[in-house]
């Protein structure tokens, strides 16, 4: 009788095991972000790893970390290529694997942000996603996400000329950025973006150069009032995921992982606009001044950004004329 009842609970056990009973544990993958707090791309981050686990009903967890956590952007895209992180939001760093990338560093390449999303969000931006160069090192982009405009700011005095950032000392990340600081007489220095705040209030650098909620979200503005709306890089972003993650998860799931991120996308580009808005008037509310360029103060500049293109960019002729149809 024992024999069984004890049989007879194996076959519930399994039963309910092959129903559903059972409660699947979640395949657990890690995802890396730099951005901290209130940042609409730290929010986004968490709202996609929630998104998935919902709509695979707990199959795929992705745990975040936010920060330099597991490194700065530069170790963050190793870790992809290598498999160690799984999923990571990204910006310039997405060009040491797809060079094509590089050519969004140089100053004024398009018109507007408008400009530039309008052809990342047709072919060309599917080509750049899906790349060749990105798949044979273990990477695919799954999504676009906005990183706005980038505007100089410092501790100094207002800036609307290029020769006014001589003498200033500026943070900045990318070639083309040292050497536009350089050719208006500043001093470029490359330092960490987690140590960029201690840096402005220490004295070490006098600005750098963010888009708005970056400005906002680290307290730069606290000790660098002065910002100038020159926008002179529009840096594009990504969700990247490492593809032996992906080839890891069945296929729905998978599926389900590249809708959420299509569709944080789009939830990332509105909480980007959203938070801009905000970021101006906490800004203003600070005693931030916000200088806004005349159009004589804005070609300035853009001949500044092109001496910088003829030199730096040059090797990218070719992808700035498929990029900009220039």
């Amino acid at each position: 009788m024992r024999r069984r009842l004890v049989a007879a609970g194996l076959i519930v056990a399994m039963l309910c095991l092959m129903a559903g009973c059972g409660k699947q544990e979640s395949a657990i993958y890690i995802m890396a972000d730099v951005q901290e707090g209130d940042h609409p791309t730290a929010i986004a981050c968490d709202k996609f790893a929630e998104m998935v686990y919902e709509r695979t009903d707990g199959r795929i967890k992705i745990e975040v970390y936010h920060g330099d956590t597991l490194g700065q952007e530069v170790d963050q895209i190793t870790q992809v290529a290598a498999g160690g992180i799984d999923f990571a939001r990204l910006s310039t760093m997405v060009s040491t694997y797809e060079p094509r990338l590089t050519a969004f560093q140089l100053p004024y390449l398009f018109e507007s942000e408008d400009a530039m999303w309008e052809v990342l969000k047709g072919p060309i931006g599917d080509e750049l996603l899906k790349s060749e160069s990105l798949a044979e090192n273990n990477i695919e982009g799954l999504c676009w996400f906005s990183g706005g405009s980038r505007n100089f700011y410092n501790s100094q005095r207002e800036i609307r000329q290029p020769s006014d950032l001589s003498g200033l000392t500026i943070r900045v990340n990318t070639d083309s950025m040292i050497k536009l600081v350089e050719n208006c007489g500043g001093t470029p220095m490359n330092i960490l973006y987690s140590d960029v705040y201690d840096a402005l209030k220490d004295g070490l650098i006098d600005g750098a150069e963010n888009n708005w909620p970056s400005y906002i979200s680290t307290g730069h503005y606290e000790e660098a009032k002065y910002i100038t709306i020159d926008q002179h890089v529009c840096i594009p972003e990504m969700i990247v995921a490492s593809k032996s993650a992906l080839d890891s998860m069945s296929a729905e799931d998978r599926a389900i992982v590249e809708e959420c991120a299509l569709e944080i996308s789009d939830y990332q580009f509105r909480a980007m606009e959203e938070y801009e808005e905000e970021a101006i008037e906490i800004a203003e509310e600070a005693g931030c001044v916000i200088t806004e360029l005349t159009d004589d103060e804005v070609a300035a500049f853009l001949e500044a950004g092109a001496e910088v293109n003829a030199e730096v960019g040059a090797e990218y002729a070719d992808v700035i004329e498929w990029l900009t149809g220039k």
